[in-house]
């Protein structure tokens, strides 16, 4: 067990072998960014980074920060480290050169060389008062020494053509980086004609082993991390991320980094002067954009829940406002009320896409990035006043989420504990038929998990047939579709298999070992497309299940994938 999962509040406690959980609920939906985020900010992404230290300096300080540490600042929160390092070169107050040298070195990642440094400027400090040198040294120091806490002994991999690198808390995550860096490689040149901008400096992604490791890197606490289900952040310069791997359920890992290199990109075409609810708007709207075509419709891409939230929401005139999403989303009363102001946000960039064209997002970033507010910006991009632009969207919106229904609750993230399998399904745990009743049908049904608990998986297929057959319901349940495919898949039966993966695949289409199943028996029964279909989707919210990478290794093209597969397949 990780010493972040030992520090869990025990309302966190789970019931499920003694698993500490935390569902995030609604929140799963939004906490996947934080890019340059404040530091008294919890989540969700932030557009805008204050470089204001955590301590705020003393008020009997002698002196303020100069003009040109200032100008220094602005190089620094635009991520331009050159320029940066010639301000910092101009400037005459030594300890201002030195804080600044500081800073420049956990922008570039070297936090050793950091921590010596500012640790001299704290050192420096005139012990009467703690000046504005010192309060943001201080800061910048905790990030430096935190940094190394959550990578310790890290291992550093990079992608053949030297645009990314993947740093890795625990080497048993390098396994994730030729998928990274392939998802990347699609992100750079889609989202670089989308954005306009192709960073012409490594991108680096930092990859903990941990939940709580955000919390040493970051201004979220644990609390937070666990509360929202925040996996991933975009902050000074680089991009840093939980492994799937230490997650129960996995999670959208490879759209959550394409999710935070658009807030990395929208941060350098604005000059990191678009507000909240532009950043997280334009991250939600392009985070698949790397594996599939930028959706016309914007609101049929929404959880049905998240689009029956949005409905209500505009015919009760009870709409999130964008003031309110300001500092943080997650710092709305409630989780539906995230949700929402997500769903706004993307809902408003996709109809300003969908209507003024490709190029319009990008522009629109250039006038924010010269100086524009953000609304009259998005107000000259749409050609007509702001409100007549909101009038406009909400009739649109009503009119493409009407007859919008809720699913049952949002899949929500849960952390796992320790070193449990992360390639073992918890959803299979406990009774998992009780919604069948108490008839005939449940009564088969559970007979079959006992039979398949002890091997016996032929008699455990007929049970779970004449379950289905007791109770027109059940013919079609999901959960009793799953259970029978994979016993059939089991028997070596793929061609009676697919159809039932198929229907439990479509209640749950997240689910990485249902999809890998899927693949597993669109392979077997020659569907060689569909099975790598299947098998993407498996890869990209949990690569750990040990059996996905057998059938890529069978389905592989070249021979480097097939042995990089063949290495990683375990069955």
């Amino acid at each position: 067990m990780s010493p972040a999962a030992k520090s869990l509040p025990p309302r966190l406690e789970g019931r499920r072998r003694g698993a500490r959980l935390r569902r995030a609920g609604l929140t799963a939906l939004i906490g996947v960014g934080l890019c340059s985020q404040p530091p008294a900010l919890a989540s969700p992404p932030q557009s805008a980074p204050s470089s204001e230290p955590a301590v705020t300096p003393d008020s009997r300080a002698p002196r303020e920060l100069s003009d040109g540490f200032a100008g220094f600042m602005v190089s620094v929160d635009t991520w331009d480290l050159a320029a940066a390092g010639r301000r910092r070169d101009a400037l005459t107050d030594p300890r201002e050169r030195q804080l600044a040298t500081g800073i420049i070195e956990i922008y570039a990642a070297r936090y050793p060389e950091a921590q010596s440094v500012l640790s001299g400027v704290v050192a420096g400090a005139s012990a009467s008062a703690q000046d504005p040198v010192t309060a943001r040294a201080s800061y910048y120091l905790d990030v430096a020494r935190g940094a190394q806490l959550a990578l310790g002994d890290a291992t550093t991999l990079r992608s053949d053509d030297g645009r990314f690198e993947a740093v890795f808390a625990d080497p048993r995550d390098e396994l994730l980086a030729p998928y990274l860096f392939e998802a990347m490689a699609a992100a750079f040149d889609e989202l670089g004609e989308d954005i306009g901008v192709h960073p012409d400096h490594p991108i680096r992604f930092e990859i903990y082993d941990a939940p709580g490791k955000l919390a040493l890197v970051t201004p979220l606490t644990l609390e937070n991390i666990y509360t929202t289900g925040t996996v991933g952040i975009c902050k000074y310069r680089r991009i840093m991320m939980i492994s799937p791997r230490v997650m129960l359920f996995g999670y959208g890992w490879l759209d959550t980094a394409v999710h935070e290199y658009v807030h990395y990109l929208v941060t350098m075409r604005s000059n990191n002067a678009a507000p909240v609810w532009m950043q997280e708007g334009l991250a939600k709207l392009m985070e698949t954009r790397w594996r599939s075509p930028a959706a016309l419709d914007q609101a049929q891409q929404l959880e049905p829940g998240v689009r029956k939230l949005l409905f209500d929401a505009i015919e009760a005139d009870q709409l999130v406002t964008l003031e309110q999403m300001h500092p943080s989303v997650a710092m709305l009363p409630s989780q539906e009320l995230a949700a929402l102001a997500y769903a706004e946000a993307e809902t408003m960039l996709g109809l300003l896409e969908e209507k003024r064209g490709p190029t319009v997002l990008a522009s629109m970033l250039d006038d924010i990035a010269g100086g524009v507010d953000a609304k009259q910006a998005f107000a000259d991009a749409w050609g007509d006043d702001f409100e007549a632009f909101f009038a406009v969207w909400k009739t649109t919106m009503r009119t493409r989420t009407a007859g919008a229904t809720p699913s049952g609750p949002l899949p929500g993230m849960a952390f796992r504990d320790g070193d449990e399998d992360p390639g073992e399904d918890p959803s299979l745990h406990g009774d998992v038929f009780s919604h069948l009743g108490g008839g005939k049908a449940r009564k088969h049904a559970r007979l079959g998990v006992l039979l398949s608990l002890r091997g016996h998986t032929a008699a455990a297929v007929i049970e779970y047939e004449q379950a289905r057959a007791a109770d027109r319901s059940a013919r079609n349940d999901p959960k009793l579709a799953r259970r029978l495919g994979e016993l059939y898949l089991d028997l070596d039966r793929a061609a009676d298999a697919l159809p039932l993966l198929l229907i439990a695949g479509a209640d749950d289409p997240d689910n990485p070992n249902l999809a890998a199943a899927e693949g597993r028996a669109r392979r077997l029964t020659g569907d060689d497309a569909g099975a790598r279909v299947a098998l993407a989707r498996a890869v990209r919210q949990n690569p750990f299940i040990p059996a996905i990478h057998c059938d890529l290794a069978a389905l592989a093209e070249d021979p480097v994938s097939a042995a990089r597969e063949r290495e990683l397949c375990m069955e």
